[in-house]
């Protein structure tokens, strides 16, 4: 039978889990959606033909986040508070593994980096390239690594 412990654990990985799928299809469906056609310039008179070869100004390319586009600041706020749970639940994951014991600590890493990697390209696929959007991204990813390190160091240091 298992213990309270190992119940409590179960329980963590079990919601961690769910948090994961959670805020990865935000990631991919981002409120309000995404581009479904480029839209071009109202103001400017342009004809838009085939293999994009015309003089048209792209406002908002198709696939990419529409709430970006009306709302940055918005779209920001989302896309770090939706990383940083991604994040910390994936490091959760990670580190109620390590602790548990188990035997497949390399596999449990490889895998938690590259969902982490998927993520990040994920996001990277639905969100127009810039340098403040990546800067945040980056930012709320590594943080929940970073203070666990800084909590193991002080915890080390300070016995």
């Amino acid at each position: 039978m298992a213990s309270t412990s190992d119940k409590a654990r179960n329980t963590l990985l079990v919601v961690t889990t769910l948090i994961v799928a959670v805020t990865f299809q935000a990631a991919l469906n981002p409120p309000g959606g995404v581009w479904q056609d480029d839209r071009y310039d109202p103001e400017e008179n342009c004809t838009v033909v085939p293999a994009n070869l015309h003089n048209c100004t792209v406002i908002a390319r198709a696939g990419t986040s529409v709430l970006h586009s009306r709302a940055k600041i918005r779209y920001d706020t989302f896309i770090f508070v939706n990383t940083l749970a991604f994040s910390a639940a994936t490091s959760t994951i990670y580190f109620s593994l390590l602790e548990s014991g188990t035997s497949f600590r390399t596999e449990t890493l490889i895998s938690i980096y590259c969902m982490n990697f998927a993520y990040v390209a994920s996001v990277g696929a639905v969100q127009p390239q810039t340098p403040m959007t990546w800067a945040i991204i980056l930012g709320a990813l590594f943080a929940p690594y970073i203070f666990r390190l800084f909590a193991n160091i002080k915890s080390s240091c300070c016995k």
